[in-house]
């Protein structure tokens, strides 16, 4: 069983994160190469999918091995649950408006009625993590607070 944490400094966040090998490999395994490279993102409140904490990664932001990957759906919902973490992935060019390269976002969800619909439609993501039961008060607290602070970086660390 791996873990990962996700940590943002000025919330107090530091929640750990089971991942979901066996349900979605591929996913769970990008995710943990984030994580070995104590790699840090902006991330925001999202607008659109409800109780959210939404990491956007275009393949700019991203090492080359990594930036190149295309992920297979799996495991999959347009409806994520609470404390499930989501990796959603768009080849490029395959939405409008987003940037040049292939597009990864990672969505900790942190509340119940999440959806993924996006002004373009419906979108499906890839649960691939899940925050750990006892991580999951605290973190809902500390996403609220990010929530409130607005925009914020947040690192991944392989746990």
């Amino acid at each position: 069983m791996r873990h990962i944490r996700f940590i943002e400094e000025r919330s107090g966040l530091s929640v750990r994160c089971e991942l979901l090998d066996a349900e979605a490999p591929q996913s769970a395994d990008f995710l943990w190469q984030l994580a070995e490279r104590k790699l840090a993102f902006d991330a925001i409140h999202a607008m659109w999918t409800g109780p959210e904490i939404s990491v956007p990664m275009p393949a700019a932001s991203l090492p080359e091995d990594l930036s190149q990957r295309i992920l297979p759906e799996e495991n999959a919902t347009s409806f994520p649950a609470e404390g499930d973490i989501v990796l959603a992935f768009a080849g490029a060019g395959s939405l409008k408006g987003l940037p040049p390269g292939n597009f990864y976002d990672v969505g900790l969800f942190y509340g119940a009625g999440g959806r993924l619909l996006m002004p373009f439609g419906w979108l499906r993501a890839n649960v691939c993590a899940r925050v750990v039961s006892e991580d999951l008060a605290k973190a809902q607290s500390d996403f609220k607070t990010i929530r409130r602070n607005g925009a914020c970086q947040l690192a991944i660390r392989a746990d």
